[in-house]
């Protein structure tokens, strides 16, 4: 991915120019790490060294495209320049033609520009400004400081959301004086007017475009994941031992070796199927072992803090270890199959026999169906024929213990949109995708490596989008399309089994261990002192033998995270309030922090 950091300003507000003349003294220091694109009067366009970018001109813009960005049907990727064409009908082209992890930058006349990020959001954007000067950066982190927007506060409310439900936390920022870029969306900043208009919304693909079948979903993996590997040649594969994960290994194209981890309880073990998947894929295996510890300060102090914490892209355990491996392989990527569970959909759900396409007259789906989702028939035939489910009264599963969160509201995707209409697994659907994009947080391994989830990619999502979920499970398992379309390739171990190990039990002795340092950390923190977390009913929890009786370790991992970031912000905004920090952004912005 490529970094990079844009600013605009009015040459007649004399607040601006001291800011913009800190940021082209930085970067003018920096010239061996960061290429200086634009410098003109109003507008500073800087680049991470050795980063992808394409430039040409639209009518009234000169634009720079910055990332990676691949031909929609193979070949290298021709970006329509045209003196007779808008800025908007070029993102329009782009999204159509083109896919990959981008945003397309407009500078224009007098001050205005626009901005285009690519739609699943795999290139980060965030922006801030102050009197007479705006910033957008993909790594905000080192150059805040630089700016101090007015306003800058961590968002408490927006906390809590999240540690409720991280599903969104690739969208807006908990910090109130930044907002993200939305992806599909292009933006015009002319002075103090804004114009945004929409160019991709998930649901707009459902009904107006061909279904997926075995063939065309082979056929897009594979162009996908060789589109990738061929822009990040000799990549490692993060190997779970699961489907998605082993599908990314066999179509990818000079695959270097994979990597598995694995712990001392038996469902922690999946080396059996990650070496059947290197015999099949033909690469060698690391296997690195995740022995039970406690956490400590010294585990987590070091953690990478971007503008959003890293819910979905980090685990404190073999995040950590794979980034010490990579550090002596520098220049690696790392490709997963992170968000095949969600494209490929994993869910087994009663809701999929309200899809179009489920044969309701037939009564063998029905029996699939139900076995499947461990529900009555009955139930499968009521979600067919249209007749509202029986209400289950709310309430938790036996051992399940929810963490006190003093959540306000939970915020519906903004990248899913307005899902009305759909069928309610095609709106489930949607929903699990928006989440999985929580991994393109910030992260240990995102600091060693390039890390490429391919199977996020978007012509992918766009196949299974425009998919009913009963072809995608065919009614009676997960992924059932993807496995069928693969089943030559993938190892008959992975394709073929009814399950998959689990990390809880080494969670839960990892966490069991480590209370002394948890209750402190966490009782005394900054999310108690600000009301996220509930100190009372938080305490009791925090026990050694409560930890190894319920699962609430999802949670509570969050809740680390998020008590890490919350502390690590509090001493940055004490910083940047006092100015000492000012000077101190002259280094960072040569090391990735997002």
């Amino acid at each position: 991915m490529t970094s990079f950091v844009f600013l605009s300003w009015d040459e007649t507000a004399a607040a601006a120019a001291p800011v913009y003349d800190r940021f082209r003294s930085i970067l003018r220091t920096l010239e061996d790490k960061w290429q200086l694109l634009i410098d003109l009067p109003g507008a500073l366009l800087a680049v991470k060294a050795g980063g992808r970018i394409s430039s040409g001109r639209v009518a009234g813009h000169r634009v720079v495209v910055i990332g990676d960005l691949f031909a929609r049907h193979g070949g290298a990727s021709t970006i329509p320049w045209s003196e007779n064409r808008s800025f908007r009908n070029l993102c329009e082209r782009l999204t159509t033609d083109c896919w990959g992890a981008y945003c397309a930058l407009g500078i224009g006349d007098k001050g205005s520009f626009s901005i285009y990020r690519d739609p699943i959001g795999m290139e980060d954007a965030v922006s801030w400004c102050r009197p007479g000067l705006r910033v957008i950066a993909s790594q905000p982190v080192p150059w805040l400081p630089l700016s101090d927007p007015p306003g800058l506060s961590i968002d408490w409310p927006r906390l809590a959301d999240l540690l409720l439900d991280s599903s969104t936390v690739s969208e807006a920022c908990p910090l109130t004086g930044v907002e993200t870029i939305p992806p599909g969306v292009a933006i015009e900043y002319g002075g103090p007017r804004r114009t945004a208009c929409r160019l991709w919304q998930p649901g707009q693909f459902y009904g107006h475009r061909d279904t997926a079948d075995s063939a065309s979903l082979r056929d897009t993996v594979i162009g996908c994941v060789r589109a990738w590997s061929a822009a990040y040649p000799e990549p490692v594969v993060e190997l779970s031992g699961g489907f998605d994960s082993a599908l990314v290994a066999v179509t990818g194209s000079g695959i270097a070796k994979g990597v598995n981890f694995f712990t001392d309880e038996l469902a922690g073990d999946e080396r059996r199927y990650a070496r059947d998947v290197g015999v099949r894929a033909g690469i060698p295996v690391d296997e690195i072992h995740m022995p039970v510890g406690r956490l400590s300060m010294t585990d987590i102090e070091d953690m990478p803090v971007g503008v959003r914490p890293g819910l979905g892209s980090t685990t404190l355990f073999h995040d950590r270890l794979l980034a010490r491996r990579a550090a002596a392989r520098s220049g690696r990527a790392l490709f997963t199959g992170h968000g095949g569970d969600a494209v490929f959909f994993q869910h087994p759900t009663a809701a999929i026999a309200a899809d179009p396409t489920f044969p309701r007259a037939d009564l063998q789906s029905h029996l699939r169906l139900a076995k499947w989702t461990r529900v009555s028939a009955w139930t499968i035939a009521r979600h067919a024929f249209g007749i509202p489910p029986r209400r289950v009264r709310d309430g938790l599963s036996d051992g399940i213990a929810p963490l006190p969160v003093s959540g306000r509201h939970q915020d519906a995707s903004m990248w899913a949109g307005d899902l009305s209409g759909l069928p309610p697994a095609k709106q489930e659907h949607i929903r699990g995708i928006a989440g999985e994009r929580s991994a393109f947080g910030p992260s240990w391994r995102s600091h060693a490596l390039t890390v490429v989830h391919p199977l996020l990619s978007q012509p992918l999502v766009e196949l299974a989008l425009a998919t009913d979920t009963y072809l995608l499970t065919q009614g009676r398992r997960d992924r059932a399309l993807a496995r069928e379309a693969f089943r030559d390739l993938l190892p008959p171990s992975v394709n073929d089994r009814r399950g998959k190990g689990s990390l809880g039990q080494f969670f839960g002795r990892s966490l069991a261990a480590s209370t002394d340092f948890l209750r402190p950390f966490l009782l005394d923190g900054a999310l108690v002192e600000h009301g996220v977390l509930d100190r009372t009913r938080l305490e009791p929890m925090l026990d050694r033998d409560f930890l190894m009786q319920y699962d609430c370790y999802g949670q509570l991992l969050s809740a680390i995270v998020m008590e890490q970031w919350a502390r690590v912000w509090t001493d940055r905004l004490q910083a940047i309030r006092s100015g000492s920090c000012v000077q101190a952004g002259a280094a960072s912005p040569s090391v990735p922090a997002n």
